[in-house]
C-alpha cells in the first residue's frame, strides 16, 4: 500500500491486487482432494484454519491439480491484472506469479520450472513486470506469523522461493531490517529493473 500511495503521489494511476490464487475449475477438484485423504484442515495456534495439500502423493492428483490451478490463475489474471493494466493502470500485485509457483511447487512436489503448466504461468510477466521477493529466515518467520504449520515447512517453502527467485532473476531483499530499510531496498530493486 506504500508503494500504491507513493505511486499516486506522483500522478501514477494504480490498482493494489491481492492475487495469491485462484479458485474456480479447482474447487470442485480441491474438494474430492479432501474426501480421497489429499488434502486436509489443520488448525494452527488453537484457530487458525489452514489447509494443507497433499498432492505430491500420487503424480496424476498433482498433474491434475497443476494443470487445474495454472487455468483458474490464468483466466482469473483476466480481470484482476490484465483488464486494469489495459484500462491504463499500473497493477500492484501483492503476491502473484512468483507465490502461485511457490505454492504449486510445494503442493505437488513438480519444482522444474521447465514443466510446461509453469512455462504458461510465466507468460503472465511480461517484459513490463518487476518483482522482488522478500525472504527472513524460518525463525523470525515463526515469530512474525501465527498459521505456519512447522519450520520444516518454512524451510522447504523459502528453499523454493530462492530458487524460483534465481532461476527468474528476480532480487531477494531481506525483510528482517526495519521498514523503513526494507521498504529502501524494495523501491531501489524495482526501480532498478525498470531501466
Amino acid at each position: 500500500m506504500r508503494l500504491k500511495n507513493e505511486l499516486e503521489v506522483n500522478g501514477v494511476k494504480c490498482k493494489y491486487v491481492w492475487f495469491r490464487n485462484a479458485r474456480l475449475l479447482s474447487l470442485p477438484f480441491l474438494a474430492l482432494c479432501y474426501l480421497a485423504g489429499f488434502a486436509e484442515i489443520a488448525i494452527i495456534n488453537g484457530n487458525k484454519r489452514v489447509g494443507i495439500y497433499y498432492f505430491y502423493r500420487n503424480r496424476i492428483v498433482a498433474r491434475l491439480w497443476l494443470w487445474i490451478s495454472v487455468v483458474d490463475l490464468l483466466f482469473v489474471s483476466l480481470w484482476k491484472i490484465k483488464l486494469p493494466l489495459r484500462l491504463g493502470n499500473t497493477v500492484i500485485a501483492d503476491r502473484y506469479v512468483i507465490d502461485a509457483l511457490v505454492d504449486l511447487m510445494s503442493d505437488t512436489g513438480i519444482t522444474d520450472l521447465n514443466s510446461y503448466p509453469y512455462k504458461l504461468l510465466l507468460k503472465l510477466l511480461d517484459a513490463h513486470s518487476v518483482a522482488t521477493v522478500l525472504t527472513v529466515d524460518e525463525e523470525e518467520s515463526l515469530r512474525r506469523k501465527d498459521d505456519s504449520i512447522s519450520s520444516a515447512y518454512l524451510v522447504q517453502r523459502r528453499q523454493l522461493y530462492l530458487l524460483v527467485a534465481k532461476e527468474l532473476q528476480i532480487p531477494v531483499i531481506d525483510a528482517k531490517p526495519t521498514i523503513d530499510i526494507v521498504w529502501s531496498n524494495v523501491v531501489n530493486a524495482l526501480f532498478k529493473q525498470l531501466r
